[in-house]
This record gives structure tokens, sequence and C-alpha cells, in this order.
């Protein structure tokens, strides 16, 4: 059940949430936050995740992309409780990723990490020296992060691999895989390292 909107605007388009309850949609002229305020109320409504344990039940935490097409809940099948999700830009393995995952492993049980790029990624292609240029610009500061832009998703993957294994903060590494995501086709591709 969606509240009526209270700022005069358009009405939002009607979509679903998890359990198939009515969630409003922010239209192209309303307020994006006070829509997503709405959405909480109306999921709140119907909501049935009380009481789930701090620590994910499958022992997995996935490090991925932030992007917006990808639902990683639908995508591997997962329930609220059975995993840690990790995004940032590209699904990059920067030293916050590995501060969290050495939490989620010592603090909280995991054992497992899946690690899952994709395909038509915003990083894809992009000139990272030209990129912080431009910042430095418009800003007067060069940004001191690497942007981790690439060309091959699936070198990208093995390259993010490779630095989970070269992490001293990991307690767990036998269980680590490696996937990239069709956007077009919403399949995982698996990404092996040549030498393990």
């Amino acid at each position: 059940m969606t509240a009526p909107r209270t700022d005069g605007g358009a009405r939002p388009r009607e979509a679903t949430g998890p359990a198939g309850e009515a969630i409003a949609s922010a239209p192209a002229d309303g307020d994006v936050i006070e829509d997503l305020l709405i959405n909480n109320r109306a999921a709140a409504e119907v909501f049935t995740n009380s009481g789930l344990g701090l620590a994910p039940a499958r022992e997995l935490a996935v490090v991925t992309c932030m992007d917006s097409r990808m639902d990683v809940f639908r995508i591997l099948g997962l329930r609220n409780g059975e995993a840690h999700i990790l995004r940032n830009a590209g699904g990059v393995i920067t030293d916050d990723v590995i501060r969290s995952l050495c939490l989620s492993q010592r603090a909280m049980g995991t054992r497992r990490i899946l690690l899952m790029h994709h395909t038509d990624c915003g990083l894809h292609d992009i000139a990272e020296y030209e990129f912080k240029a431009l910042i430095e610009r418009e800003v007067g500061v060069k940004p001191w992060w690497a942007l981790e832009s690439f060309k091959d998703p699936f070198d990208d993957v093995r390259q993010s691999i490779q630095r989970l294994y070269m992490s001293p903060f990991l307690a767990h590494k036998e269980s680590i895989r490696g996937f990239v995501y069709d956007v077009d086709t919403s399949l995982l591709h698996e990404v092996r390292l040549s030498h393990r």
C-alpha cells in the first residue's frame, strides 16, 4: 500500500516490492528521497525479516560493483541474512573492502568470498589520468585514490582474486571464487587463476 503524495506532485508509478506489495517509484519531477521514505513505510507494513541473526547464514561475503542494474540478491538467489554484500565502483578490492572482509570473517564468521564484476561497467576504458586531471582542474586537488579502471572484466576479476590471496588480514582464503556477470543475459561466467 502506497501513501498518497503530499507535495502536490504527480502520483508516482507503481512497482512491486519483494513480497508483491505496491512500492512507489519516483516521478521525474519528484523529490527522490521523500519518495523513498514513502516506499520504506509501505515495505515496513509487510516486513517479515525481524529477528535475523547478525552473522550471515551462508557464511558468505559478496564483493561486487555498485552498478544499479545488478540486483545481487536476485542474481544469486540470496535472501536477507544469508550474506554480506560489499559494493563499490567496479567491485574493486580496496583497503576498505579488505577491512570489511576482515571484520566479516573474524567477527561474524564468514568463510567464503564471491567476487562479481560485470560486463558494460562504468570503469571500463576510462582514462584514469585524464579523469583525475579533470577533477583537479575543477576542485584544485588531485584525487589521492586510484580509480581502478580496466580494459577486460575477466582480467580485473583475476587481479581482485590475487589481491585477496595476498592480503595477510583475511583468515579464510580457501573458498574464493570470481565471476563476471553479463548484464544482458543475467548469467555468471566463472573466472579462474591459471596457477590455482
